[in-house]
């Protein structure tokens, strides 16, 4: 899983050598690793260039889990709905390991805006969408996925884990969270949690702009939408919202 975790968007090949590197393995280990991977279709070596990228056998898992849950597309239906109403990009995450994992998203058609790449991990400490889900996940969860150093992205990171919980239990107490410049420099997000069957956290729906347009008015509007969407999604999952996640129409003002 760790061999897997290392390909990306930006990287999507490796040679044999580098992933040994990165992954902290000898060329050996690491080639067995590849060739159990490759057995199952998870990995695929080039015939060419000898390098390995991902193989077709997720897209199996995948159908599978979208038919039986399908979350990302009840997601990327309604964060098209809020990119048509913001005019900015808008994105809805799960938890994978560590961290959160994009499952939809869109962009608007102006001149700037906050790009996703939908292979990049959003760390829960230091996103909008990371810290109104260790909100409302349970205590234990919280614990571990706070576990360990907390990397430090801008100056505006917060990197204690006591700084860390004060914003979650804020994001908690209002139902959303308002996060700007935690993540990546000139970039603000708020970001709302959906619900599925169970009651619990099912995950994150959140709208990221520039900083420089992201006003205590426009906040509030955004807000507003992202509740919406929040239902949306909670209701077609089959879930309930968290008492603590206003009805759209009755937020009060973000908080600073």
């Amino acid at each position: 899983m760790g061999l897997l975790g290392l390909f990306s968007v930006e990287q999507t090949e490796f040679g044999l050598s580098e992933l040994a590197r990165l992954a902290g393995l000898d060329k050996a280990a690491t080639r067995r690793l590849l060739v159990s991977l490759a057995k199952h279709g998870f990995i695929e070596q080039d015939a060419e260039s000898r390098r390995y990228r991902l193989g077709t056998g997720f897209l199996r898992l995948a159908r599978i889990r979208e038919i039986t849950l399908p979350t990302a597309e009840i997601c990327q239906g309604v964060v098209d709905w809020l990119t048509e109403m913001t005019n900015e990009t808008a994105h809805a995450s799960v938890r994978g390991a560590g961290a959160l994992t994009t499952i939809a998203y869109c962009e608007p058609m102006r001149g700037t805006i906050v790009h996703i790449d939908p292979g990049e991990a959003l760390p829960f400490h230091a996103t909008a969408s990371g810290i109104v889900y260790l909100g409302f996940a349970p205590s234990a969860e919280r614990d571990s996925l706070l576990r360990g150093r907390l990397a430090s992205f801008t100056g505006h990171t917060p990197v204690h884990r006591a700084e860390v919980l004060r914003r979650a239990e804020q994001a908690f107490a209002q139902g959303y969270c308002f996060n700007e410049r935690g993540f990546e420099d000139e970039v603000s997000g708020v970001a709302v949690p959906f619900f599925g069957t169970s009651g619990a956290v099912a995950g994150t729906v959140a709208v990221a702009t520039p900083s420089s347009r992201m006003t205590a008015e426009r906040r509030e509007q955004v807000t507003e939408l992202l509740l919406q969407a929040s239902a949306r999604i909670t209701a077609a999952l089959g879930g309930e919202a968290h008492p603590n996640v206003p009805l759209p129409g009755g937020h009060a003002e973000a908080a600073e």
